[in-house]
């Protein structure tokens, strides 16, 4: 079903949106050779350009999901307009099609040609052509995703560790992203309360020791707004979650509309159960608490499920100690006895 999307007042823009139809037309690859109207992006199958010497845009036609992500790149040895999304193979498999915005380096994507782009697809019909929408970013392309969402109302946000500002007005500052001294968030497409209430859903995931994102989550918190917390990642979001191998998992589920708490802590908890690196984290934090008991039902439940060896002889050092103070660990709780096909156990 296709979505009305209320129409969003133009007083500012830099130009009209035909005069960016124009000025691209000679740049636009256009797949469709039947096409009545190539100069127009909302009958394209495939378009890609510059829309500044530091921002380049592409678009592929495939399903009737779109994903809209904002991505960084700043390798100097890639070309923008050569760039593979690092997303592309989920998207593949998936059968998805994709509009990208890349920036060279760390921005806000507050361009003005970036803001003329989505007033031309708010003025148009693309992003009413697809039954499902997800603006996707991580950190300064988390903070894109939230800004131009308002272009596709009803569109759900999925956003990493982004960049929101602590008050929407004024210049903002987050030390993790890199950002030019100075740097804006206020002014149109600007996040906030009001402006994402028109989303389906917004999912925020966020590091709660990171101050900046406790912050952040708070500048936007509304009713459609969920944040998503990964205590202890080791690394920054992004890079922790798709370690864990659940990135895409989590980009597909907020596409399809089940992302939801359950879902995110059920994932990110099976992720980690077997996780090494986590896993070292978790107990290396008990030992420097001094949490000796809960150490040992950590130690316990890893090296039962496991069978690892430096795990076991860790458990047995822990009994022993506990055993000084007059304590013993409870029971285990029992699990039910893997099966393979057949009915014969594992």
């Amino acid at each position: 079903m296709l979505r009305r999307r209320p129409h969003i007042g133009t007083t500012d823009r830099t130009t009209k949106a035909t005069d960016v139809m124009d000025q691209t037309e000679g740049d636009l690859l256009d797949e469709d050779d039947d096409d009545d109207d190539p100069g127009s992006v909302d009958t394209l199958n495939a378009f890609a350009y510059a829309l500044t010497p530091d921002h380049f845009v592409s678009f592929r036609r495939e399903g009737p999901a779109l994903l809209v992500s904002f991505e960084i790149e700043t390798d100097p040895a890639i070309a923008l307009k050569s760039r593979r999304s690092r997303l592309a193979g989920l998207v593949e498999d998936m059968a998805w099609s994709h509009l990208v915005v890349t920036s060279r380096r760390p921005s806000l994507f507050r361009a003005p040609e970036i803001v003329t782009f989505f007033d031309a697809l708010v003025d148009g019909t693309l992003l009413d052509q697809f039954d499902d929408v997800l603006f996707y970013g991580e950190g300064c392309g988390g903070h894109a995703a939230l800004s131009y969402a308002l272009a596709a109302p009803m569109s759900r946000i999925l956003a990493i560790a982004p960049l929101v500002g602590l008050d929407g007005a004024g210049p903002v500052d987050d030390p993790r992203l890199g950002l030019p001294e100075g740097a804006q968030v206020g002014g149109r497409y600007a996040p906030d309360t009001a402006s994402l209430a028109v989303a389906a859903a917004v999912h925020l995931v966020l590091d709660p020791a990171q101050p900046q994102d406790l912050a952040q989550a708070g500048a936007v918190a509304g009713e459609r707004v969920q944040p998503l917390f990964v205590r202890d990642p080791g690394a920054p979001l992004p890079a922790a979650l798709a370690e864990l191998g659940i990135l895409d998992e989590i980009i597909g589920m907020a596409m399809e509309g089940s992302l939801d708490g359950p879902s995110f802590y059920g994932t990110l908890r099976k992720a980690r159960r077997d996780d090494p690196a986590y896993l070292r984290r978790l107990t290396a934090r008990l030992i420097e608490k001094n949490r000796l008991l809960l150490e040992a039902l950590a130690v316990r439940n890893v090296a039962e499920r496991t069978g690892r060896k430096r795990f076991a002889k860790r458990l047995e050092h822990l009994e022993a100690r506990l055993a000084e103070q007059g304590q013993t660990l409870p029971p285990a709780r029992s699990r039910p006895v893997d099966r393979a096909p057949g009915g014969s156990a594992t």
